[in-house]
């Protein structure tokens, strides 16, 4: 999932796969495309590693939004009794219990399924956290993976 470089560059995008950083509003294929305009998906130039825009992705802010109004609704403000992603050993598994953090990093969880109540399991730890959400492998960044907590 792509991640914001630096507070100092708004719009450029660092690859979650080989770490390169671009702008996303000048791909080409965004460019050329005449879906462009609606395309919510974006292609690392460097790896092709492809991703949802979570700035374009009208669905991902919709979801994020509702997370957030349940959430308020409920008084839920900390993890409660859940384990950091970070903290379980590689192999053990959970049920994602609490994402923390800003609404970027919700937006950006929840395009690939990582909400509460889902399915878990730590993969690897090493070199970057390797988390399965069903079929699914996902590579997160460890500053991402500090906002996810886990029921075991």
């Amino acid at each position: 999932m792509p991640a914001p470089a630096s507070s100092a560059a708004p719009g450029i995008t660092r690859c979650a796969i080989c770490g390169y950083e671009y702008d996303a509003a000048l791909l080409t294929c965004h460019a050329a495309c005449p879906l462009g305009a609606h395309c919510a998906v974006i292609c690392c130039p460097r790896c092709g590693y492809s991703t949802v825009d979570p700035a374009r992705s009208s669905f991902t802010k919709r979801l994020v939004g509702l997370i957030q109004h349940r959430a308020a609704e409920t008084g839920k403000t900390e993890a409660g009794g859940a384990t950091r992603l970070l903290d379980l050993k590689p192999g053990q598994c959970g049920h994602v219990a609490d994402v923390d953090g800003d609404s970027d990093t919700l937006l950006q969880l929840s395009q690939y399924g990582l909400l509460p109540g889902t399915p878990i399991r730590l993969a690897s730890k090493y070199p970057v956290p390797i988390v399965q959400v069903g079929q699914t492998d996902l590579a997160i960044d460890r500053s991402v993976a500090a906002h996810i907590f886990v029921d075991l």
